[in-house]
């Protein structure tokens, strides 16, 4: 009798800062382990590595390969090996360029200094205020990381032509783990999602 064909897993990327959320991450991997999935993340050391390759060469090449994305955008930027973007804010841009299928969460610090701050970021125009100084502090590290927040929201895409912009919001890991289990435990609809967006993607 012949055997039936084994179905591979869904891979997904888990994008995060590690610095100070290791036990999350580990709980989140856990939790996508559980739901049968194969988790890539670089603290969990299951992101696929080219020795050849840079580490934001090989995160990349990660978001290329997954089937689907998770980013989470927490209040700590992390590494920037080069150049001015963090090898996570490349990670996410990525998956946005990609249109891959993704699902965003985010820290609610972020979401309110966002709120607070952009009438000093930007002019009455929308451009970028140029006079605009950021010092770093406990709540938000890096002013790179509201840039990254609109870039997943697509801030700069007028709101009628918007797909793929739902971002939540989370102030405790149980938060994140709500989320993971109202996208991800469904893994027929994950699969359904996979195939319809491998038509629009470039």
């Amino acid at each position: 009798m012949a055997k039936k064909a084994t179905i591979p897993k869904i891979k997904v990327m888990v994008a995060s800062t590690i610095f100070g959320y290791q036990d999350q991450l580990e709980q989140i991997c856990a939790t996508l382990q559980g739901y049968k999935y194969e988790v890539w993340n670089s603290h969990m050391k299951t992101i696929p590595v080219h020795p050849g390759l840079s580490n934001t060469e090989n995160c990349l090449r990660a978001v290329e390969s997954c089937d689907v994305f998770f980013g989470i955008i927490r209040s700590r930027y992390g590494a920037v090996p080069g150049g001015e973007l963090s090898i996570t804010h490349q990670e996410m841009l990525c998956a946005i360029e990609l249109k891959k299928p993704r699902w965003f969460i985010v820290h609610r610090d972020i979401s309110i200094a966002r709120q607070l701050l952009k009438q000093y970021m930007y002019l009455e125009n929308g451009d970028s205020n140029p006079t605009f100084s950021y010092r770093r502090t406990e709540v938000l590290d890096d002013i790179q990381l509201i840039n990254l927040y609109n870039a997943t929201i697509l801030n700069d895409v007028a709101p009628e032509d918007r797909v793929g912009h739902w971002v939540d919001e989370f102030f405790r890991v149980g938060d994140i783990l709500n989320v993971i289990k109202t996208q991800f435990s469904d893994q027929k609809r994950v699969r359904e999602i996979i195939e319809q967006m491998k038509v629009e993607a470039p």
